[in-house]
């Protein structure tokens, strides 16, 4: 009682407000208040006959499906929280996102037996600089939902390169060449997959990542981000 008396206090003095509009949230809300999450901009691509996801990002065989949560636009909701989570320091935000994604697309993981989560590594600098993976992050999110394992220790990134918003197609590809390695390979054969990342913008990276996972033993690939532009 004393416990709820004390938040209850600090909630008048430090009010927790919706990321995205800033109302104050009341009990039983996190980050985002019911009504603007009622209104997240859900993309559906998994239950499309054409996803425009897995179009955009991969040719590969092993690549059978992709996830997006929302629809990435410019001072939108994804945008706001994402931003929270690599910017801010928000760990918090990132777990939450992972819950959020696992429950709207649970029964397609389970349908398409999906067996681990690998999250799209960064460079140890920008790891060192920002004190966590943002992608890592959001995949315990989900594994505090379904249970699926996540594999940390697969994948690394052996470059640190510029942002691809403003590359062509060409140079997007040349810029992520050799961007990846894998380690510990045999964990991988004969499993379902999602690789997951926090947005995919131009798709060069995570189709990357793909490439280099196909190499290894593993059955099929899915790629899967809390936010695309696509």
């Amino acid at each position: 009682m004393i416990k709820k008396y004390w938040k209850d206090f600090l909630s008048l003095i430090y009010p927790n407000v919706c990321y995205n509009c800033e109302v104050a949230l009341v009990e039983g809300e996190e980050k985002i208040c019911l009504r603007c999450f009622r209104d997240f901009p859900l993309t559906h691509y998994h239950e499309m006959e054409s996803n425009p996801l897995l179009q955009s990002t991969s040719g590969n065989l092993k690549v059978k499906g992709a996830f997006c949560y929302m629809k990435f636009n410019k001072a939108g909701i994804a945008q706001k929280l994402l931003h929270e989570l690599k910017y801010k320091n928000n760990a918090s935000v990132g777990l939450l996102l992972g819950e959020w994604f696992a429950n709207y697309i649970k029964e397609d993981l389970l349908a398409a037996d999906i067996d681990a989560i690998i999250p799209v590594p960064l460079h140890k600098n920008k790891q060192r600089k920002r004190g966590y993976n943002q992608s890592e992050v959001i995949t315990r999110g989900l594994n505090k939902v379904t249970g699926i394992e996540v594999l940390n220790d697969v994948m690394i990134r052996t470059k640190n390169v510029s942002s691809q918003t403003k590359k062509g197609k060409v140079d997007r590809w040349q810029n992520v060449d050799a961007l990846y390695m894998l380690e510990n390979v045999k964990v991988l054969d004969g499993r379902r997959v999602l690789l997951l990342d926090d947005v995919i913008t131009t798709g060069a990276t995570i189709g990357t990542a793909a490439e280099v996972l196909a190499e290894s033993e593993v059955q099929e690939i899915y790629l899967g981000c809390i936010a695309s532009g696509k």
